[in-house]
């Protein structure tokens, strides 16, 4: 049996740590300039919380879930489930993504990594914070607090939304594909709502129906930190779909109550293409952790920025 879906942040300071996807030696940098110990001790007693999506597309996702994971065990970290994680435990291949994964373990070493998945929530919550990996959907949240397993969860959802379709086979494309997004609360939570897209935003090229929606415009509520947005873009490689005002990369967004965390550390793997496996930074794209209540943002280059 796991534990519930939605679990309690303890009082105290914490830190909250935007999308590692893999970059090992990107969050040793920002654990140091955190004040943090190699085991994940702080001097101060504070707490490190993940927004998830600590894997995929880096060098070493193996190495960033053994190290957050025994943090997490021992009582020195929080971290929820990303859609990235939530893919594995479906055992979806996505190329590219989680090639290292399929392609670079053993069944064992497969095993391993999924038992270090298996078990986590997908929100965190106390008084004054909310932490989700893209989305704080109410609905969604209460209808998880009363369940203990990601993937079961996910596919009750899948199952009645596929008989709700089967009843009604008038529902287009885009119907079905938004229905399926918006209606389970796993997928909500972990990925967030999407809408039809409006005209004229179609990325070049590419053949699509619907984008990600600025949910926080309308959010109200405690504050609630998330990643999985790509706050911040490659210059040479712009991301379709940018959600945010560039001219004010470390602000509160929408009415203020809501942080988006993810700097796109995420895609570092496009500077290294560009320039080289070897190379070693400076890097455009950065991991950065939001210190609470001090509402500061710190880098793994050691940047600091109050949040605006």
């Amino acid at each position: 049996m796991y534990s519930k879906l939605v679990r309690p942040i303890p009082e105290g300071p914490v830190d909250v740590v935007g999308d590692v996807h893999g970059e090992i030696e990107a969050l040793n940098d920002l654990l140091a300039h955190l004040g943090y110990e190699t085991d994940g001790r702080h001097p101060e007693g504070r707490l490190l919380v993940f927004v998830g999506d600590l894997i995929d597309r880096g060098p070493d996702s193996p190495g960033v879930l053994r190290k957050v994971r025994r943090m997490v065990e021992d009582g020195r970290a929080l971290t929820v489930l990303g859609n990235h994680e939530l893919n594995l435990l479906r055992g979806l291949n996505k190329g590219f993504d989680n090639a290292w994964f399929f392609k670079g373990l053993t069944a064992s070493q497969q095993g391993e990594m999924i038992e270090l998945m298996t078990g986590l929530p997908i929100a965190l919550e106390r008084p004054d914070l909310r932490v989700a990996h893209a989305n704080w959907h109410d609905d969604s949240v209460d209808i998880a607090r009363n369940a203990n397993c990601p993937v079961e969860l996910y596919e009750e959802h899948e199952l009645l939304i596929e008989e709700f379709l089967t009843q009604n086979p008038e529902m287009g494309r885009l119907e079905t594909a938004l229905l399926k997004q918006n209606q389970n609360p796993v997928k909500r939570i972990t990925s967030g709502p999407e809408q039809a897209l409006t005209p004229g935003t179609q990325p070049s090229g590419e053949r699509a129906f619907q984008q990600r929606e600025t949910w926080w415009e309308t959010y109200v509520g405690p504050l609630c930190v998330v990643g999985h947005y790509w706050r911040s873009q490659d210059v040479e490689q712009p991301t379709h779909n940018h959600l945010f005002d560039d001219t004010r990369p470390h602000a509160l967004l929408g009415l203020g109550h809501v942080m988006c965390v993810d700097y796109s550390v995420g895609k570092r793997f496009q500077e290294r293409q560009r320039k080289g496996a070897d190379f070693k930074g400076p890097f455009h794209l950065r991991l950065g952790a939001l210190r609470l209540p001090e509402r500061l943002l710190v880098f793994d280059d050691g940047a600091t920025v109050p949040v605006a």
